[in-house]
């Protein structure tokens, strides 16, 4: 079998793409390597993920250009086994004072990957939590049949996402699953993202900033639980489903958590930006009745994971 990972150099994709190759798979991966990030990190994503593969003895063959762009599709497989579609730019704090590229990228991206091929056993699609915008909390937590309210670019242009491949899919009869990530964290997580940029600080002994009063809320979810997931998706799975924990835990209690792995961290409150939630919480009952679904790393076991990688990659020089 042959599948294709998009973003398969970044955070989720590069999860992704190595337990498709343990699970015995060939897999094409196309990732721009967009600036949005330090790029040294995505090529040492690629360098464990080619390590994997030489050590499964599957395939791995990287496609180095944009889904937006015609050259580069071109170079994929014409009718793959699964296709897991996880390239986009993210960020929702970032989308608000440049919108433009949300739609370009996630949203044209999308169309043009899912009509290059002539055809595709099933389709994996990224979403996001955010694409519920503000949901109360005695609303949560929030099940997949609730209205989509997206409060900026980037969540809208998941929305957008879900449209253009219900309608693609649907109309070439291909099978989908759309998921929608819950504060996805782990190795390898984006160096914007709170758990890599609070980890990554304290070790340069800088003061981490808590937004607000650090009582809001994140239903944190550990990638090897959502990258376990997607391929339960791939396998059985059609429709929409929220992959999270099931669990809220506060950005205080987080940074509680790495101040005893990391032994101290020095915080300070500052004033919240705008764009994001208050809180997030999965219901999760439709992918563990659907998919078999079952979350199981701890909060803390996460954290340390994360930790361990931040020093690897300190030791490196790239933070």
């Amino acid at each position: 079998m042959t599948h294709v990972v998009t973003g398969a150099a970044g955070f989720i994709g590069s999860h992704v793409t190595e337990r498709l190759l343990e699970d015995g798979a060939d897999v094409v991966g196309i990732d721009n390597f967009h600036d949005y990030y330090d790029e040294r990190i995505k090529r040492d994503n690629v360098a464990q993920i080619e390590a994997t593969a030489a050590d499964s003895g599957s395939d791995f063959r990287l496609v180095e250009g944009s889904i937006t762009d015609d050259d580069a599709l071109a170079q994929l497989p014409d009718e793959p086994e699964y296709v897991f579609h996880l390239a986009a730019i993210a960020g929702v704090r970032y989308s608000v004072e440049h919108p433009v590229p949300y739609s370009e990228i996630n949203v044209l991206g999308t169309a043009k990957l899912i009509d290059s091929f002539d055809d595709a056993g099933k389709v994996v699609v990224a979403s996001s939590s955010s694409v519920y915008g503000e949901v109360p909390l005695e609303d949560l937590p929030v099940s997949e049949d609730r209205d989509t309210a997206p409060i900026a670019p980037y969540p809208l242009s998941k929305v957008q996402t879900e449209e253009v491949t219900r309608m693609l899919c649907g109309n070439a009869d291909v099978p989908y699953a759309i998921l929608r990530f819950f504060s996805v964290y782990g190795p390898r997580q984006r160096p914007d993202e709170a758990f890599t940029k609070f980890i990554s600080m304290s070790l340069a002994g800088e003061t981490i900033p808590i937004y607000g009063d650090g009582e809001q809320s994140r239903d944190f979810t550990h990638v090897s639980d959502v990258v376990d997931g997607a391929v339960r998706a791939a396998e059985r799975g059609e429709g929409t489903y929220n992959l999270g924990s099931g669990r809220r835990v506060t950005v205080n209690d987080m940074v509680d958590t790495l101040d005893d792995i990391l032994g101290g961290v020095d915080a300070e409150h500052v004033e919240q930006p705008e764009g994001d939630a208050e809180h997030t919480h999965a219901d999760v009952s439709k992918a563990r009745e659907e998919l078999g679904y079952e979350p199981s790393i701890e909060f803390r076991e996460g954290a340390e994971s994360c930790v361990e990688w931040c020093r690897r990659m300190e030791a490196k020089g790239i933070f």
